[in-house]
Order: C-alpha cells, then structure tokens, then sequence
C-alpha cells in the first residue's frame, strides 16, 4: 500500500472519488435495468428489483464508509466527528451487509428457480442467516473490542462465500454463453475471495487477538462497550494504525461494491439454460 498510496490523505481521497464513481455507477445500473425489465420474465425482473433495491443500500452504505473511514476497533477516524464513532461505522456497516449477503441469496434464488435446483434453493436459504450471526460477531468485537470476534464473522464470511461458490458451480454445468460466462466470473471472484479471507484476513485478525491475549489485554464489558463504540472516538491519520484498514477497505468499497453492481445487470437467469 505505500507505493499506491504515499499517505492516508491520498487514500481517503482516492475513496472518496470512487465513492462517488459508485453512486453514479448505481443510478446507470438502475437506468439500464428500467430499460431491460419489459424484455425480462416476471420471475427474472421480479428478482432484478429486488437486486436494485438492496444494492443501492450496500453502495450507499459503502459510500458513506469511503467518505468517514473508522476503524471500529482503535476508535479512530479521520475526522474529530460523532458520525466517525464505531458505533455509527458499525450499524451502518451492519445494514449495508446484510443488503449485500441478501444479493447473493437472490441470484442463488433466481439460479435455482430457473434450473428447478432444489439444492442450490436450499444454499440459498443458508447464507443470509451465516452473516446474520457474523454480524453478532462483527457487534461483538465492535463493543468490547476483543478480535476473537471479528476473527470468527471472518470466518462465518469465508463459509458464505463457499456456500455461493458451491451454488455457482452446481448451476454452471446448464448454462451456456452469457450466463455461462458470467458465473465462471462468479466462481473466479468468490474463489479469490475465499483465498483471501483464509490466507490473509482471518490470520491477521486471529494474529492480533492471539497477541491482546498474550499482553493480558483487558475488555469492554457488553455496557462499558456499547457506551463507549459511540461516544469516544480518535482523530489520526497516522499510516501505521491505518495500514491494514487500507488494504481492505480500499477492496471492499471498490471490487466488492461493483460486483453488487454488476449482478443487477447480470444475463438473465432464465435464459442460456442447455437443453435436457
């Protein structure tokens, strides 16, 4: 990240404009789908709503965390401001996930409807309560400041992931052309995510809880946490407490957001299906 990004102000800069990319990438999505919807099936454009509904609450929830970044952890901001505060970083964080994880289960969803795949309907139903736990987790280290937390919604994320991979790869055998091509790209991009999450994320998030537990580092009670996720907060833009947060929230409020966007504008799951 040093060579991308000499200084935290860059970075918050560089967010910020992709922020802002996003959102005007959103209103074309939206504009594009209002013009394919009288050629798509009542199942598909049902489906696509939906999708545009709960992806504009992940761009936007991300666009927010690009233009205030907090680490919910360290109590840090980039701005002396109440709205930097864990606690408001991490209800915002909370809604835009659970949008984002309730994307993947409706193109599961449409998948199986189209192919009448009862077992990708099945991983479907499973994802959205994976995260709705990780979220617990998530709020867990949020208020007591304890990464055994986040190292499980790590985790839980990873298994999510898996489950949509495991939905990709079921469904890809039917498919030909666009929709072929398309999950091939979804298969791609939850693989590289999946690597991530066990090679890079969860150890870094276990490694730190790993070494509080060795310093004997006392926590927030679940009172003492809540109270203070959302009235203290620090204002530094020091690059060493932002160097981790850099790396994936510059992947997370970029890559991950377009490919929420890209799935409102995905082929038509009910077409490209391979004869029986």
């Amino acid at each position: 990240m040093d060579a991308i990004f000499p200084s935290v102000e860059s970075w918050w800069a560089t967010m910020s404009a992709i922020a802002v990319f996003n959102l005007i990438l959103l209103f074309y999505c939206s504009k594009r789908l209002k013009k394919r919807l009288p050629k798509l099936g009542d199942l598909v454009g049902g489906f696509r709503r939906k999708q545009l509904f709960f992806s504009a609450i992940y761009v936007i929830g991300c666009a927010f965390r690009s233009f205030v970044p907090a680490s919910q952890i360290k109590r840090t901001g980039l701005i002396d401001f109440w709205i930097t505060s864990s606690g408001m970083s991490r209800s915002v964080a909370t809604i835009a996930e659970l949008a984002f994880v309730i994307q993947w289960a409706l193109l599961l969803r449409e998948i199986s409807k189209s192919t009448n795949d009862q077992r990708i309907l099945f991983l479907s139903s499973m994802i959205v309560p994976v995260i709705a736990v990780a979220e617990v987790f998530s709020w867990y280290t949020c208020v007591t400041t304890n990464y055994i937390g986040t190292t499980i919604e790590e985790s839980l994320w990873a298994v999510a992931a898996t489950l949509t991979l495991i939905g990709f790869t079921l469904a890809y055998p039917k498919y030909s052309g666009a929709q072929r091509a398309f999950l091939t790209a979804g298969i791609i991009a939850c693989v590289g995510y999946i690597c991530y999450m066990v090679f890079v994320d969860v150890p870094a998030y276990l490694a730190n809880w790993q070494a509080a537990e060795a310093a004997g580092k006392s926590y927030l009670s679940i009172g003492e946490g809540i109270r203070d996720c959302f009235t203290v907060w620090h204002q530094t833009r020091s690059y060493e407490l932002w160097k981790y947060e850099m790396l994936w929230m510059t992947l997370y409020f970029s890559v991950a957001v377009w490919g929420s966007l890209c799935i409102i504008v995905a082929p038509a799951m009910d077409r490209g299906l391979k004869p029986k």
